[in-house]
């Protein structure tokens, strides 16, 4: 819900010179008589100029907030078309880094961000830092990593090579095979 607080001064400036400008320019002439009714008709002008003025001071901030929304959607599209390209051509590498996220069933991997599958998955976009930008830069830094959210409705189990209903227990040992090796000391495996 819109706070009345968070409202600038200029707005309720314009929202007051709109109504006031278009009352007194729509209102009969015959409700104002005497010095004020002459007053009133000597600057009319004034009036209605401030009712354009401020009517096309609300019609430009709407103007903006309308391209503002079609380009953030637009952007968003390309966006989700440009993730669609990507995981359409994953290597083994990066495919094996994402289904940990499945093998796993976690949400948040600690991950070493400067192994190249995860750092290609980071900067394109496919990987997340968990709690933010870390701070401090490490070498062999192992940092909580997460997929984004405008990746994980395109990832399926197709794009990751996994077929749970249909696979062998060969096809199964073959994929917990190729797991990367710091996945195995993250559970505790060798």
């Amino acid at each position: 819900m819109l706070d009345l607080r968070e409202v600038s001064p200029l707005n309720w400036f314009m929202c007051w010179l709109l109504l006031s400008c278009t009352l007194v320019t729509l209102l009969p002439d015959s409700l104002f008589a005497g010095a004020f009714g002459l007053w009133l008709a000597d600057y009319r002008l004034l009036f209605v100029l401030g009712m354009v003025v401020s009517a096309s001071y609300f019609l430009a901030h709407g103007a903006i907030l309308l391209f503002q929304h079609v380009f953030y959607r637009k952007q968003r599209l390309v966006r989700q078309k440009l993730l669609k390209e990507v995981l359409d051509y994953l290597d083994a590498g990066e495919k094996a880094v994402l289904r940990e996220f499945v093998i796993q069933r976690k949400s948040v991997i600690k991950l070493p961000v400067t192994e190249p599958a995860v750092k290609n998955l980071l900067e394109q976009g496919i990987l997340t830092y968990a709690y933010g930008e870390p701070v401090e830069p490490g070498f062999n830094a192992i940092k909580p990593l997460m997929i984004t959210l405008e990746a994980r409705p395109l990832l399926t189990f197709k794009v990751l090579g996994l077929n749970p209903a249909n696979m062998t227990e060969e096809q199964k040992n073959q994929i917990l095979n190729t797991r990367p090796k710091y996945a195995y000391k993250q559970l505790g495996r060798n």
